[in-house]
């Protein structure tokens, strides 16, 4: 266990301020159910074979589906996707969180029609660490969506970094 300490802890929080992060929803179906998060913990792990990881919450709704289910969606956000960002961060809009953009079957992973990019992801593995969990997947499936400008989080703030000839 590690220790805790609110100094630390605090100069932690405003460091990773400084970290611009893609913006991301978690999506999962369990038993018909669309579920997702808003969450800016997503990495790549590896090219061979092709994997991500997540990092969620074990306070976050969907906790406790995420260790159970079989696979998991990644949908990075666009920046003109904003509104998306702050539905699915906001529990009193869950009923409106995949009433309209999204491929819902009620089998695989909601997918975001208009994502920045998307991957579905094979669940095999997590690991709990301090307040979160680690899940790994294994990519099965990926779209891109042409025009690259993905809405990216800093400093307590959505906004949008757009590079020259991406």
């Amino acid at each position: 266990m590690v220790e805790s300490d609110e100094g630390l802890a605090q100069a932690f929080r405003q460091a990773m301020r400084c970290v611009a992060s893609t913006v991301n929803v978690i999506s999962i179906c369990d038993g018909g159910e669309p579920m997702g998060i808003t969450a800016t913990a997503m990495s790549s792990l590896a090219l061979d074979p092709p994997s991500l990881l997540v990092c969620i919450n074990r306070a976050a709704s969907l906790y406790g589906s995420m260790e159970s289910v079989s696979h998991f969606g990644v949908n990075v956000l666009h920046r003109d996707q904003e509104y998306i960002a702050r539905m699915f961060a906001d529990r009193q809009q869950h009923a409106l969180r995949f009433a309209s953009g999204w491929e819902v079957d009620g089998a695989r992973p909601p997918r975001l029609a208009d994502a920045q990019a998307c991957f579905l992801c094979r669940r095999i593995d997590h690991h709990q660490f301090g307040t979160h969990s680690i899940f790994i997947g294994v990519v099965e499936d990926v779209v891109v969506r042409k025009d690259v400008d993905p809405l990216v989080y800093l400093n307590g703030n959505y906004g949008s970094t757009t590079i020259a000839g991406a």
